[in-house]
């Protein structure tokens, strides 16, 4: 049963000695093995639930039928984040989540502006997990606010164990392995502030770690199970990376892949953690050069790809967006870059 808290929050109950185990991007397709990921699951729920769709300039949604969350998948979740750029895809955002908090009353819904974190029992300790969206064109008005997270963990360090960041971000490395000089700053700002962790989502595929200040940061923990018409265009869609914290604070990760129907299935740990140090090692040493030779050829050729569907949607409005991107500093930049690869580590 979940408990109310005096300041509006949703605890838990019964659950200390269970670890929290940290997952990445996740559609609800089909029930969810047991003995995947265990403990007391986080992830970011990136779809909307709707009988239809609304008519989008996106180049790609992600809606399911209300049927699709079931107790089966959602409900094995502790806590889950709706801070992306996907939950408002159906239109009323407000409707739907009353929906899943009523269906899921035992599951943590958190990102919002209401509740930006999740309040749970893991291991003995009170721990807080905030959800964050960066600024973006689908950040919706009740979306906690990636820029709001510093004020926010100053108040919290002071009622709880433990707080941990979430962040929904990074759309410039989308499908890449490496996170930008911009998110790297942010996440050693929220650790320096008292955050005990940071693990963040979106680019669909996992990208480096780093211990900062003997805190664990991933900087995207890519696809839990996100089978996406997108995804599957892209190399590396399809592994997942969980990560399982100890009683101590250290960080386990564990690998996993799944196929365009759900089935989830164990990875090689021994391969995912050579990529994953592969994609880290070059962290030590970065800058916006090597990160703009890393991504610039993908992140070009990716954002050529979106807006010829969203043109196709919606012209002549995202005509005129498309020409104002093109002279954006960060895709002339990246223009520059792509003249100069440099051929990047690990990319499958």
């Amino acid at each position: 049963m979940s408990q109310k808290t005096t300041n509006g929050d949703t605890g838990f109950a019964g659950r200390n000695g269970q670890p929290l185990c940290f997952c990445g991007d996740y559609v609800p397709v089909r029930a969810l093995d047991t003995e995947m990921a265990p403990g007391l699951r986080v992830a970011n729920l990136e779809c909307a639930f709707a009988d239809a769709g609304v008519a989008s300039g996106k180049a790609y949604t992600s809606v399911l039928p209300p049927d699709r969350a079931t107790e089966e998948n959602v409900g094995r979740f502790a806590a889950l984040s709706v801070a992306n750029n996907h939950v408002c895809d159906a239109g009323d955002f407000t409707a739907q989540l009353r929906r899943l908090e009523a269906k899921f009353p035992n599951v943590r819904f958190f990102g919002t502006v209401e509740h930006p974190y999740a309040e749970l029992d893991a291991d003995g300790k009170r721990v807080a997990v905030i959800g964050c969206l960066e600024r973006c064109r689908s950040r919706g008005s009740r979306i906690f606010r990636e820029e709001d997270v510093l004020p926010l963990l100053a108040r919290l360090k002071i009622r709880f164990d433990r707080v941990y960041v979430c962040p929904h971000r990074g759309k410039e490395s989308e499908y890449t392995r490496y996170p930008s000089p911009r998110q790297i700053r942010l996440a050693h700002r929220w650790i320096d502030a008292g955050a005990d962790g940071v693990f963040g989502s979106h680019s669909h595929v996992f990208q480096g770690r780093e211990l900062y200040r003997g805190k664990p940061v991933y900087y995207s923990l890519g696809n839990f199970c996100f089978p996406h018409p997108e995804s599957a265009l892209y190399p590396g869609t399809d592994w997942g990376l969980t990560v399982r914290l100890n009683d101590d604070g250290g960080a386990e990760p564990g690998f996993h892949r799944f196929d365009g129907e759900g089935n989830l299935r164990r990875a090689d740990t021994a391969e995912g953690i050579a990529l994953l140090d592969r994609i880290s090692s070059p962290l030590e040493d970065w800058s916006m050069w090597r990160w703009g030779r890393r991504i610039g050829g993908l992140y070009i050729g990716k954002n050529m790809a979106s807006w010829k569907l969203r043109i196709g949607k919606k012209f002549p409005v995202n005509f005129v967006k498309f020409l104002v991107w093109n002279i954006m500093p960060l895709t002339i930049w990246m223009r520059i870059c792509a003249l100069f690869p440099e051929v990047e580590a690990g990319g499958k």
